[in-house]
């Protein structure tokens, strides 16, 4: 394992030394590592490619997404918003007196980050979690994915390179790479908050560790979603060839490795939509997973699911070589669903997902209400429909971090109101956001200044 101890030594040091930063020499290395970032962007394209066999065009997209959630970070530190200042005046006239209270939030100290297996940029090294961090004053330790490591490695010489041209604190940034190295920084007293994209099993069993310590810490996991999609009777008799070409699309994206992958798509009396998807199967592109060992999960879990007696095989792509994995679409009759749901609700990470025929509104109400939290969820209709009078909406909201309307949840736009969270098992702690504006909030905690002389208070306070 790696010396875990020298490591979180330099990033105590870095922590009380970034302390004293303001919010203009924060900005200013957000700003510097974006620029780093992209710079780099026709070394970083290429090698991601080699290791996790995703495209040039997606990767070429992830890459300005990287650097993008770094300006936007730089841009909430800009707006200020984020500090959460209230200032309550002291009024000596109420009963009882109320003291002069003047509020802010302070970094929460050193945070731990696991990068994602499935977005090497965006959620990886550099990626969200990390720009939040260090925007909100707080030193990282980030477990490499190795599904990417050199992607990974040179990431973080960026980052560090960036944060030298400005002297920031040697410890600022720290990687590890070995597994143990991580569950080890979730258990040491000096990180203060955790950060993980991934599986539900392995994101649970670190939650658990968190907060089984002495002084139990935030642990801030977005684990995924089932992401049902729901069409009404009535969108199904006028858009059946859209919304089956648009499901095929969002299923398939990034051969299915996104946490916002639609994996069921409810139907009422939808025969004209499941047929249009057997239609369209033949003509989905397919593309490889991104490495062996979340192809070999992604079969395991196929064939758990084909092996439902209760589960039919609706249609499947042709794979165009031995090292791709086709698009495959199960389906399953609502009653089936309903009557089976511990076998029948899970997640299958990669280019798979299920149909689901209902046979009345009333059976597609029970369905959404048999859901657990997920990320994002949606409806393909119009507000007139009659399922949506019936209180869909509704179900939906209480589920989902993010409701979708009349399109798909593969997406997560890098902006002040995104909401990436739910429910558990969508993330750990439904309050909270790791994309967007709010991402921020996860690494900063409240204080409270009471009667403070103001030559004592801090700046946003005075």
């Amino acid at each position: 394992m790696q010396d875990l101890n020298s490591v979180m030594a330099k990033a105590v040091t870095a922590r009380e030394s970034f302390r004293k930063w303001d919010a203009f020499q924060i900005i200013a290395l957000l700003e510097a590592i974006a620029h780093k970032l992209d710079g780099a962007a026709s070394e970083l394209i290429p090698l991601a490619g080699s290791e996790t066999n995703l495209t040039e065009v997606r990767l070429t997209g992830e890459v300005g997404r990287m650097s993008g959630q770094w300006r936007h970070m730089a841009a909430v530190l800009k707006k200020g918003d984020y500090l959460g200042t209230v200032i309550d005046s002291a009024d000596p006239t109420l009963q009882p007196p109320r003291p002069e209270l003047r509020k802010t939030t302070v970094p929460l100290g050193i945070v731990g980050i696991f990068g994602a297996s499935n977005f090497p940029f965006a959620f990886g090294v550099g990626g969200c979690d990390t720009a939040a961090a260090i925007a909100a004053g707080c030193p990282v330790i980030i477990k490499a994915h190795p599904g990417h490591i050199e992607t990974s490695r040179k990431v973080f010489a960026l980052m560090q390179a960036a944060a030298k041209s400005l002297s920031a604190p040697e410890g600022l940034f720290n990687l590890v790479e070995d597994f143990e190295a991580g569950v080890e920084f979730v258990k040491h007293k000096d990180v203060s908050a955790v950060a993980f994209t991934g599986s539900t099993p392995g994101g649970r069993a670190l939650f658990d560790i968190a907060q089984s310590r002495k002084d139990p810490i935030p642990f801030y996991g977005e684990l995924g979603g089932l992401n049902p999609i729901f069409v009404t009777e009535e969108a199904s008799a006028k858009n059946a060839t859209t919304i089956a070409q648009g499901f095929l699309d969002s299923v398939n994206l990034g051969a299915g490795q996104f946490c916002t992958k639609p994996g069921y798509l409810i139907l009422v009396n939808g025969d004209l939509v499941r047929n249009e998807i057997v239609n369209l199967v033949p003509n989905v592109a397919t593309h490889a997973m991104l490495n062996e060992k979340i192809r070999a999960a992604h079969d395991l879990n196929r064939s758990a699911y084909a092996g439902l007696p209760f589960v039919k095989l609706l249609a499947q792509g042709v794979a165009t070589s031995d090292a791709i994995e086709p698009i495959t679409i199960f389906e399953i009759s609502g009653a089936d669903l309903l009557a089976n749901q511990e076998v029948t609700l899970k997640e299958v990470f990669g280019p798979t997902a299920v149909v689901v025929n209902c046979q009345s509104n009333d059976e597609a109400l029970a369905i959404a209400n048999a859901f657990h939290g997920t990320l994002a969820s949606g409806i393909h209709g119009e507000a007139s429909d009659k399922i949506i009078s019936l209180g869909l909406l509704d179900i939906l909201v209480r589920i989902s971090g993010r409701v979708i309307w009349n399109s798909w949840p593969t997406g997560v736009a890098v902006t002040w109101a995104m909401h990436h969270g739910g429910p558990y098992p969508a993330s750990t702690n439904s309050l909270f956001t790791s994309v967007g504006a709010d991402s921020i909030k996860r690494f900063r905690r409240p204080v409270v200044f009471q009667n403070m002389p103001t030559e004592l208070l801090p700046t946003e306070l005075k």
